[in-house]
């Protein structure tokens, strides 16, 4: 593990930092190190749009945010609405579609029966409750829950419930988008979700007729109608694979090309709670990247992914309409990396003094400028390792802190 000491200074050329660059190619790690933060930070062609997004819809999905046994997962909510409020604050214009109402207001009706039922009523099989009924109840508390880490951050939100029978009606389609440009101007996030308590549709886990069927597929047609620049939909795996995520063979898919991959994916199992899983977040995805606007599938489990995907990095797959144009991008391994970092050493060694005071130069440039990026990536990797049981004393090699900065 490195320690990597910085003076971040724009102003400050010291000679004896040029002088040391001798014995800094000659360390491996060094430049293996360096060659990884510059690939880190330097634009994935793949990920260029980004740059010119300003309205943004993000969907969570029921198993972020709620855990394995039901209960809302408090962690992951708190640090989405820290997302979105960092965001706006930025000046993006953020709008949250949201799922879990169901799944809450089935965990709080389970407690309520539980806590006014006998010992013989406990004995006698319990039958599930309606999903309608599970979706009025976890409504109200799921937006109370919003309202509240909101109001914490000092945003405003807004609540919009639709069915998708209203989107028949350009009228409504209209006083929609208006009423949504209002709160926008104001800084207000509205959170949609459809309105399952009075739904009409028959089977509303199964039926996928209609103008949405689902939380994703609302999202889609939701950035479509509002003329978002880029949908993000939050799931519990990094993105889509070439197979099931649990198969070891399973790829991570950067790039979906439907012309290519359409016909190659296996998809697992659905959402332990939520709908459709991947397949209806894909299938939401493609509708609404060839209609016009990009989509970006990754995990919610991350603490700051979207705050990543508007930077440009790399992660999750994104579905672009143009996506068949661009140039593929090879995968690297880390033995390839490793012996392109050692070639790059070597051909460090034989320049003269002033072409590689030029390349030092440039990459202490280039660090200075995503300063505040690269702070946030170490802490998101200190947390991290925190949360493996890592020991101090490498914890705290890891860690960037002002002390450490050297003066040369």
């Amino acid at each position: 593990m490195l320690n990597l000491s910085l003076h971040f200074h724009s102003h400050i050329r010291p000679h004896p930092l040029t002088d040391s660059l001798n014995s800094f190619t000659e360390s491996r790690d060094s430049v293996f190190f360096v060659s990884k933060i510059m690939d880190s930070i330097s634009p994935d062609p793949t990920r260029a749009f980004v740059k010119n997004i300003k309205r943004v819809v993000v969907k969570v999905g029921t198993a972020v945010v709620t855990r394995s046994d039901g209960r809302l997962a408090l962690g992951r909510l708190g640090s989405l609405c820290e997302q979105l409020k960092e965001l706006n604050t930025q000046g993006y214009e953020v709008i949250l579609v949201t799922s879990g109402a169901v799944g809450l207001g089935r965990q709080r009706l389970r407690y309520r029966r539980l806590a006014n039922s006998s010992f013989a009523d406990l004995q006698k099989p319990q039958g599930e409750f309606d999903g309608k009924a599970c979706a009025a109840v976890g409504q109200s508390s799921l937006m109370a829950l919003y309202d509240t880490m909101f109001s914490q951050l000092d945003v405003t939100s807004s609540q919009l419930l639709v069915n998708d029978g209203f989107f028949r009606d350009s009228g409504f389609r209209k006083q929609l988008s208006d009423t949504v440009n209002s709160l926008l101007d104001l800084r207000v996030i509205p959170i949609f979700n459809e309105n399952d308590a009075v739904s009409t549709r028959k089977a509303p886990y199964e039926d996928s007729s209609g103008i949405f069927w689902d939380n994703d597929s609302l999202a889609g047609l939701l950035a479509l109608e509002l003329k978002a620049d880029l949908l993000v939909l939050l799931s519990d795996v990094e993105g889509l694979y070439s197979g099931p995520p649990s198969d070891p063979k399973s790829k991570l898919i950067h790039t979906y090309v439907k012309e290519k991959h359409q016909g190659e994916i296996t998809f697992g199992d659905k959402s332990r709670l939520g709908r459709g899983g991947m397949t209806a977040k894909v299938n939401a995805a493609v509708c609404a990247a060839y209609a016009g606007t990009p989509v970006i599938i990754t995990s919610g489990y991350a603490t700051n992914n979207i705050i990543r995907v508007l930077q440009g990095e790399r992660i999750g797959t994104v579905f672009h309409k143009d996506a068949h144009l661009w140039s593929s991008i090879k995968e690297v391994s880390a033995r390839d990396m490793a012996v392109a970092a050692r070639e790059s050493s070597r051909r460090l060694q034989v320049l003269n003094s002033e072409e590689r005071r030029k390349i030092l130069l440039a990459v202490a440039d280039a660090l200075e400028k995503n300063e505040g990026m690269i702070r946030v990536e170490n802490e998101a990797d200190v947390a991290a390792a925190e949360a493996a049981g890592y020991e101090r004393s490498l914890i705290s090699r890891l860690t960037l802190k002002p002390e450490k900065a050297r003066n040369n």
